[in-house]
């Protein structure tokens, strides 16, 4: 079965969703419905394009397929959230993001993997990892967002985009909350490592091991910013844009290196 037309049209739901929203925002609009169908459309083919593509590489996913998988996994968190929170212009850059790394996917194929099958408990390491991957990313795209609206009410006189947007101290307490969770499930991801993962020099995971941690430093770093300044500052945020871009080096760069250069 060849991939490469639901992949097109995962790619074409997907740039359409952002391109759409994109156009809204600038009428000063913060949510619409076609944006929202054509993200989910886009994502739920994308996810269905990583699974059959995991059913094919024996469970283990390529730099395509895990680079998917996690971009659709932040897409799916944001089209959740904007039911409650409207967090709609995250879809500017995420859904297209989502459709072009569906696309590159489905084009250069997979490589077969000649790594064991998962365990049940590696299994378990595998999704809480993905899990938090999502939740830091997550809260790496809010800071970004957080930092433009806090630029942007600098400016004078203020740009009618910013009205849009919701009130600061709303976006700053969905901010701190995802922190909180992205930190909690980040440890959990880690436990479960040290608890099941056998030989981490032997799996060649002590790189990805090292930047996980520097993410959950920065995280608990970020915290206790909150702690003892209260708020949401600005270190505050850079920590988190920080910590989300170790961990995607991390899952994606250091998977890179190994799947193409070494």
């Amino acid at each position: 079965m060849s991939l490469l037309v639901p992949g097109i049209l995962a790619t074409i739901a997907l740039v359409a969703s952002g391109i759409r929203q994109l156009t809204v925002f600038r009428k000063g609009e913060a949510r619409d419905t076609y944006s929202l169908i054509l993200g989910f459309v886009g994502c739920i083919i994308a996810v269905f394009l990583v699974i059959l593509g995991l059913n094919e590489n024996g469970g283990r996913p390529t730099t395509g397929l895990m680079g998917t998988l996690l971009s659709a996994l932040l897409l799916s968190i944001i089209l959740v959230s904007s039911f409650k929170h409207p967090v709609n212009t995250l879809l500017i850059g995420v859904a297209p993001l989502t459709g072009l790394l569906t696309l590159i996917t489905v084009m250069t194929g997979h490589v077969p993997s000649q790594m064991r099958p998962l365990t049940f408990e590696i299994g378990v390491h595998v999704a809480t990892s993905i899990i938090a991957f999502g939740a830091v990313a997550y809260a790496g795209t809010l800071a970004i967002l957080l930092s433009w609206q806090h630029a942007k009410l600098k400016e004078r006189p203020v740009t009618p985009l910013i009205i849009v947007l919701p009130p600061l101290d709303a976006m700053e307490h969905l901010f701190l909350r995802t922190v909180q969770c992205a930190w909690i499930i980040l440890t959990i991801a880690l436990m479960t490592g040290l608890l099941y993962v056998e030989d981490f020099w032997r799996q060649q995971l002590a790189h990805k091991t090292a930047l996980s941690v520097l993410a959950w430093l920065g995280m608990a770093l970020a915290l206790w910013q909150h702690l003892i300044k209260g708020g949401v500052t600005r270190m505050m945020r850079r920590i988190a844009i920080g910590a989300a871009a170790f961990l995607c080096i991390g899952y994606l760069g250091s998977k890179a290196i190994l799947e193409f250069i070494i």
